[in-house]
Order: C-alpha cells, then structure tokens, then sequence
C-alpha cells in the first residue's frame, strides 16, 4: 500500500470511527450527512456498508442509526491488540433498569417496546437483580392468577445473589460464569464494585462469531435432543416443556421438519391474560388456587385454546448439520435469535443448536480467548 492510499484509509478508517461513536446515543442520517458533510449518494455508500457489517443497526421505531456490539468492538480493541487482552468493559453495554418498586407489567412492556431480552432491577441506585423474558414465561405457568401484571413488584424477582465479573477480567471468565450459574447475562462492576455495565451470552457470542479460528461444525456441538410440538397443541404445553427443562425454545415440527419455533418472547403479548378474570382464569378462592398449584398440565392464568400455530415464529431460520459454528453464530447475530433448528440434508430435524452450545465450545477451544 502506497503512501497516498495508506492516508486514504486513515482518513476513511477515522470517519467511520466517528460516525460509530456518535451513533453510540443514536443518530439520524441527516445528522451524519450534516455533521461530516456528506452529499446523500455518499451517505446511502457508508450507512449501507455498515449496516452490512453489522458495525450499526436501524431502529425502525426510533428512526435512528445505532452502534452495535460488534460496533462497539470494533471502537473499543484497538488495532493489533490481541483477544487475551480483551476485557469484559470493552464489550459492556449500557444497563437498561427499573426499580424493584415498578411491576411486571411495566418491565414486560419495556422488553417489547426496546426489543431486548432484560431488564436489570435495581433498588437505590444500585443493580440487585435481573428479570429475563424466560422469567415471565416462567412466572406465567408456576403462579396462580391472583394478581395482575401490574399488582407484581420486580422485588418479588430478586431472590438470588447477582452475579457480577470484574470489569478487567478475561472474556472466558465471563463465559465460564454464565455456564456455570446457568445464566446469560452479568453485570460488569469496578473494583469498588460500582456498576459498569452489563454483558450478556450475545455479546460473547458475537465475540466469537468474528474471532473464531478453529473450524467445529454444527453436528459436532449442537444439541441432540429436541424439544418440539405439533401446531395445534396448546400453549400450556409449550410453558409446561419450557419450565420442566429449562429452556428458552420449542421448535413446532410438521413430518419431521421444522416449521415454526416458539420462544419465551412470543409470551410476551399473550401475558397481558395473565389474572384479568376475562376468560375465566382469575380467582381469590383458596380453594381453586391449591387446586392450580397441583394441576400441572394447565399453565395458570393461560388460556388452553391457544395453539402453537397462533403464536410460533413461522418458517423459522435453520441451519445445516455441517455448518461451521462461527458462521451459525453469525445467522444468530444477524438475525437476533438465539437458537436454531438444525436439519440434515433432507431437511429433516436432527438437533438445535443454541448460544449455550456455542459458548461451551467456547470453553472447549480456550485459545481463542486466551485462557486455559
């Protein structure tokens, strides 16, 4: 590379790294054009290969143009800095909370109106707890419907000690915890223990996703066993697989091949039936609440008539049995998901593979985080 084209991509490398930063709060386009001078041919170029890469996202909602995780990596590792040095803060995101005294109406409409996946609970000032879309489900089929959403104080759901990682620990410290406490976020906190952030199993995902350089293929670590349905079963049977084996998916299969997956978001809407007495459901009796407690095949406060066909993600994004994890890993980025029906040549189900699959893997190849 000559000098003149050396200087070239300096310049461009530092507008990209500016547009990144500033859309790091969110920005519109005609900012960008503005504050860089842009003409509008220019613009569409760089926002759309960008948006390629994956280094920003459009927010159709918002109208605005916001760094991503890989965004985010992109600003914070400095060129030729290797992976061992790369630190939990250098992929933190800013920690979305509400106070332990909001409800869970209020945290369940939140999860819908930002599209996330989380909220942190916190209580004067300070993080005490998580609440995930896998907890609602969860609360949803465990609890009699004797209140409503909005009668649920998030206090109810700090139960258990928070886990947290050291702002300047090691990316497979981040992952060996998640496995271990069987959770998929961490809240990222300085030495004085003040919260930094939070770092959840997509940010190590995506991590993994553009860095991995072991080729393992999907059959080698995906999950055998599948939890699936038929489309006309109901949702308490959904509910019912998802608390009994703790998972966050149920693929809807039709002659052996997936044609719908059921995740704990797609509870998010139908909550809202959850003690509202309009179908019948909702009771103060003492008598129909033990008798709740003990049917276990009837989800309290669902509704039986609603079918996995009515809620389920159809067409759901597969992958092939030999396909190469980091690529899986990429589909699941790119498509904010997190799982995949893995099928054979045939088209048939074989397995699933999850973010969880990929971050023992992970663990299995300790090189590419520089642990072990």
């Amino acid at each position: 590379m000559n000098k003149q084209s050396l200087d070239k991509f300096r310049v461009y490398n530092t507008l990209i790294n500016d547009i990144l930063k500033i859309a790091t709060k969110g920005v519109t386009k005609k900012q960008i054009m503005d504050d860089f001078s842009l003409s509008r041919p220019q613009l569409r170029r760089l926002t759309a290969e960008l948006l390629s890469k994956d280094l920003l996202r459009y927010h159709q909602s918002l109208g605005l143009l916001m760094t991503s995780a890989k965004g985010n990596i992109h600003l914070k590792k400095a060129p030729k800095i290797p992976s061992i040095l790369l630190k939990p803060i250098d992929i933190a995101r800013e920690t979305i909370t509400l106070d332990y005294g909001r409800t869970l109406l209020d945290a369940r409409n939140f999860m819908l109106r930002y599209n996330i996946s989380r909220i942190a609970i916190s209580h004067n000032g300070k993080t005490v707890g998580i609440i995930t879309e896998k907890d609602i489900a969860r609360y949803l089929y465990d609890n009699p419907p004797t209140k409503r959403l909005s009668e649920v104080a998030l206090k109810e759901f700090v139960r258990k000690k928070l886990i947290t990682v050291n702002e300047n620990s090691s990316i497979g410290i981040c992952s060996m915890l998640m496995l271990k406490h069987c959770i998929s976020s961490l809240i990222v906190v300085d030495k004085e223990g003040k919260d930094k952030g939070i770092i959840t199993k997509t940010d190590l995902i995506e991590y993994y996703a553009y860095h991995q350089t072991v080729r393992i293929l999907v059959h080698e670590c995906m999950s055998k066993k599948v939890h699936s349905i038929a489309p006309d079963e109901t949702i308490h049977m959904i509910a019912m697989l998802m608390t009994t084996y703790k998972i966050s998916r149920v693929v809807v299969e039709k002659n052996k091949k997936p044609i719908g997956i059921v995740t704990a978001r797609d509870f998010l809407p139908v909550s809202l039936i959850h003690g509202t007495g309009s179908l019948g459901y909702w009771t103060t009796r003492a008598d129909m609440i033990l008798a709740k407690r003990h049917q276990r095949f009837i989800p309290s406060g669902m509704i039986a008539v609603v079918l996995a066909q009515d809620i389920m993600t159809s067409s759901p994004v597969t992958v092939s049995m030999n396909t190469d994890t980091a690529e899986a890993a990429r589909v699941m980025i790119r498509n904010r998901i997190s799982g995949l029906p893995v099928i054979n040549k045939k088209g048939y189900l074989i397995g699933i593979i999850t973010k969880t699959d990929i971050l023992k893997n992970q663990i299995v190849t300790p090189i590419d985080f520089g642990i072990g």
